[in-house]
């Protein structure tokens, strides 16, 4: 049995480190408290992604203390003992035994497979699913989901985006954005040049929208003269992305998927942001939220707004702040750690089964 020393020291020391090797962060770590909600927060995520956010958020806030460990294989069978070797064994079980929380971000079944094992009738259980919406086969591309809500994991399940409620998510936790840090990349990383450069990045390009995003910038030189340059960000460890995002003029992220991840770093790297998916948009405004991005759901329309953007100052700033104010209100580090906090800790109150 572990002393409470022991456990104070395995929670103030694990995996406290805002923005892991990305770029200089001005946001603190709150000071350890033994009180604090304790999340054991596990992923097999690399380094960069916006699980490594959702930690930094949940530090970066009084109430919760989050440690971090990665799992290095994405099977559904989960075993305590083949976690990478950042964290060794007896910590990580330590953590284990002695969270409040322990929050998956990866395959359902492997959190499932891993609570399980345990006989702890008093964990509160949560799932985030990052997953994209497929528009082919949109069923198919939530298979996170499956099992929500079944006797062991019904506790807290997040959706990354605020239109996942469609998939009856119990609550959107916005992808946390360190604001201030990419912002400040902008400046740093600021091209004076003639060409009007639009960053994308094409993972699953048939989806993504990337074909025709490479057409519409094709047409706009050849028919319309204009210096467009369009910057293809993938195979590169994230904050060189980020770097290369930071040099761009604008960001292209998708026409069926709203707003991404890639995206929600351009608008708070000061950005205008361009997406599609009328669904959406549809959703957002349910849910009281303007739609941030500059709308573009087909190769005709992202022809338009590239080129307005491109020779239009005053639209292009427009469409800057607008984004940036959005991802600034709902994605920036204290925001996202305080909703993260409250949602929690009345889990937490509550007590499983946790049912919204």
């Amino acid at each position: 049995m572990a002393t409470q020393a022991q456990i104070d020291r395995a929670w103030a020391s694990v995996g406290r480190t805002l923005s892991p090797n990305l770029v200089p962060s001005s946001y603190a770590s709150v000071p350890y408290d033994p009180t604090a909600l304790k999340v054991l927060q596990i992923t097999a995520y690399d380094p960069g992604s916006s699980v490594y956010r959702y930690h930094s958020a949940a530090n970066s806030v009084p109430g919760v203390v989050s440690a971090f460990v990665r799992y290095g294989h994405t099977n559904k069978h989960c075993d305590l003992r083949q976690w990478d070797v950042e964290v060794d064994y007896d910590t990580i079980q330590l953590l284990y035994d002695t969270a409040d929380v322990v929050h998956s971000h990866m395959n359902y079944f492997v959190l499932r497979n891993v609570l399980r094992q345990g006989t702890r009738g008093d964990l509160i259980q949560a799932l985030t699913y990052h997953g994209s919406v497929d528009p082919q086969n949109p069923m198919g591309s939530i298979q996170v989901n499956e099992g929500g809500n079944d006797d062991r994991m019904d506790a807290v399940v997040f959706g990354a985006r605020p239109y996942h409620h469609r998939f009856n998510v119990k609550h959107w936790l916005p992808i946390p954005m360190p604001v201030d840090d990419y912002q400040r990349l902008a400046v740093e990383e600021k091209v004076e040049g003639k060409a009007f450069r639009v960053a994308h990045s094409p993972t699953r390009r048939q989806i993504k929208g990337t074909i025709e995003f490479l057409r519409a910038c094709d047409y706009l030189k050849m028919h319309f003269d204009i210096n467009i340059e369009p910057v293809l960000i993938e195979n590169m460890e994230h904050g060189a992305a980020l770097r290369l995002k930071a040099s761009c003029d604008a960001v292209f992220d998708s026409f069926w998927l709203g707003i991404q991840g890639s995206g929600l770093e351009g608008g708070a790297m000061g950005k205008p942001v361009i997406a599609g998916d009328p669904e959406a948009q549809k959703d957002l405004v349910k849910l009281g939220i303007p739609v941030p991005w500059t709308v573009a759901n087909n190769e005709s329309q992202l022809r338009v707004v590239l080129a307005k953007l491109a020779q239009d100052r005053k639209f292009y700033a427009a469409e800057a702040d607008r984004v940036h104010q959005y991802v600034r209100k709902h994605h920036d580090y204290p925001v996202v750690g305080k909703k993260y906090a409250d949602i929690l800790t009345e889990a937490k109150r509550n007590g499983p089964p946790y049912r919204q």
